[in-house]
């Protein structure tokens, strides 16, 4: 994995195990990954019954940072997940009820989207 990527990972359904690779946003910009049943999603899961046409969104922002010696160029990467008003619940984690609103979401989470499981990795500095 390059280092300038974010990753998805399916932990359940059809695709557990497969990847999806997504770029960083440059430093002070923000991406949003969107998640449903509808084609052009950036994830896709025409498989689960139990997902919206859009379910929810993924979002990062990637803010520059005081560079110090060892980094030339530092940035903090921040994750956000929503649920777009789906009919089943988008959930993180254990937590039994759904999200409601905007959530901060930390690399390694799982979190699911009608019956999948995903989990939110970017990579180790060089």
């Amino acid at each position: 994995m390059k280092s300038k990527e974010i990753s998805i990972t399916f932990m359940s359904g059809p695709l557990d195990g497969h990847t999806m690779r997504f770029d960083q946003p440059t430093t002070g910009d923000s991406a949003v990954l969107t998640i449903g049943r509808r084609e052009n999603c950036d994830i896709y899961l025409p498989f689960d019954n139990q997902v919206s046409r859009l379910h929810a969104k993924l979002g990062i922002n990637s803010v520059a940072v005081t560079a110090s010696e060892s980094v030339a160029e530092p940035l903090v990467l921040s994750f956000w997940l929503e649920d777009g008003e789906s009919r089943n619940g988008t959930f993180i984690e254990r937590d039994k009820q759904p999200l409601r609103g905007r959530a901060a979401l930390r690399p390694g989470t799982l979190f699911r989207i009608g019956r999948t499981w995903l989990r939110l990795d970017i990579p180790l500095p060089e």
